[in-house]
């Protein structure tokens, strides 16, 4: 067996924690030849387990927040408990079945780039939230498009990193490489494996904060970096 939709090992993983396999792991296969056992437990996580960088962007969240990769909902929770306003999507049947059992309560399957819905206040792209977009391409596209989805006032709140490249040559991590074709280093090929099976590769976009905040001022955002971290990941604050 494999499968045929490049996320649904997570969706799969997802679900078998969720239903009570608190080993579910998925292994992360990266073009920049790395290999990464995953435990799911991670995407589970209670606030006081927050990551350093979840803890500089949570609170910068204002008014209503569009919630974007959402996955488990543990960021939409924690804003819903502090009494804001919260729409959370994913493209990952699992993930939604999951937020609504935990509580979140306006959890939708949505694509970002599909979603119809009045302006929000905030929009939260978490967990490298802009690898969704594949490619600086895919950014520059985003960067023209989200403004239907902002109020006047509103920000972007997200969470990047640079590339690292940590295998050798000939690692068996070069399979998913496909040659590349990227136009930027950061543009890594991803392929997941759960219980032995792979998806197909996909595209997850890793940009530097300089690369960020030029490509945002080209698409008439203001750029701020409110948190770095020892290995270069970021937290950065966009507004027009």
């Amino acid at each position: 067996m494999s499968y045929s939709d490049p996320r649904e090992p997570h969706g799969r993983a997802l679900r078998d924690f969720a239903s009570g396999d608190r080993d579910a792991t998925i292994v992360v296969h990266s073009s920049f030849g790395e290999h990464e056992e995953l435990p799911v437990a991670v995407f589970f996580r209670a606030p006081e387990d927050f990551f350093a960088f979840e803890r500089a962007a949570l609170p910068l969240c204002r008014g209503r927040v569009l919630d974007v990769g959402a996955g488990t909902g543990v960021h939409a929770l924690y804003l819903q408990d502090r009494g804001l306003d919260v729409c959370a999507i994913d493209v990952l049947p699992e993930a939604v079945e999951i937020m609504q059992a935990a509580g979140v309560r306006d959890a939708r399957l949505a694509d970002v780039w599909e979603l119809e819905s009045e302006p929000f206040d905030t929009i939260l792209m978490m967990m490298n939230g802009i690898g969704i977009l594949g490619t600086l391409a895919g950014l520059d596209r985003f960067l023209r498009d989200v403004p239907r989805l902002l109020e006047a006032d509103g920000q972007i709140v997200l969470d990047s990193g640079p590339a690292r490249l940590v295998g050798e040559p000939g690692d068996a991590a070069e399979e998913v490489a496909l040659g590349s074709g990227a136009t930027h280093h950061g543009e890594a090929w991803i392929t997941l494996e759960y219980k032995g099976q792979r998806g197909p590769p996909f595209r997850e976009l890793y940009a530097d904060s300089e690369t960020l905040t030029r490509h945002a001022a080209a698409a008439g955002f203001a750029c701020e970096v409110v948190f770095r971290d020892e290995l270069g990941g970021y937290v950065a604050r966009l507004w027009r």
